[in-house]
């Protein structure tokens, strides 16, 4: 008996925290005109918020040379084929204490039309497993997932264009 009274406010506890969290990404999220910080729940909400389209997520750092030299890749691969529905979710993975120093003015001045966000959990490998829980913590990674919301392809390291490119035409109409 007093295993299902456990079971039954358990399951009420979940259900009542569950009321208090939004299905749908904060509007800051949505249409950052910075760098935004995101947690690992909100990232979820981001990633499902975009099925039904073309995903690429790109884990990158300040302090990566590779890293740095696949961003323009990205910003071209994003504006030739976001009307075939592809979308890039860009995410530091700075220190969050990092953002107004380093992280925001870094992407400013380098890379004013890249938008990205910056992981605001201390836990990197809780934040990635939204993903892929087999994360190797190599940046840059770069994760692409279909429009049923699946991941398809992880791409570890610095890439070019045309190996990005040869692993998202597949997936775009």
């Amino acid at each position: 008996m007093k295993q299902l009274i456990t079971v039954l406010l358990l399951g009420l506890s979940l259900a009542m925290a569950s009321l208090g969290q939004s299905s749908a990404p904060r509007a800051e999220l949505l249409n950052p005109k910075t760098v935004e910080a995101i947690s690992a729940d909100e990232f979820r909400q981001l990633i499902a918020h975009h099925r039904g389209k073309v995903v690429l997520v790109n884990f990158w750092a300040t302090w990566c040379a590779p890293c740095i030299k696949e961003i323009p890749e990205i910003i071209r691969l994003q504006e030739k084929y976001k009307e075939r529905g592809l979308r890039v979710i860009a995410v530091s993975m700075d220190e969050p204490e990092e953002l107004e120093a380093n992280v925001r003015p870094f992407v400013a001045k380098r890379f004013p039309s890249f938008v990205s966000y910056l992981c605001k959990e201390s836990d990197h490998d809780k934040f990635a497993s939204v993903i892929d829980p087999t994360w190797a913590e190599i940046l840059p990674t770069n994760f692409l997932i279909d429009r049923d919301g699946k991941l398809k392809v992880t791409l570890t390291g610095g890439k070019s264009y045309e190996e990005f490119e040869a692993a998202i035409t597949p997936l775009l109409p």
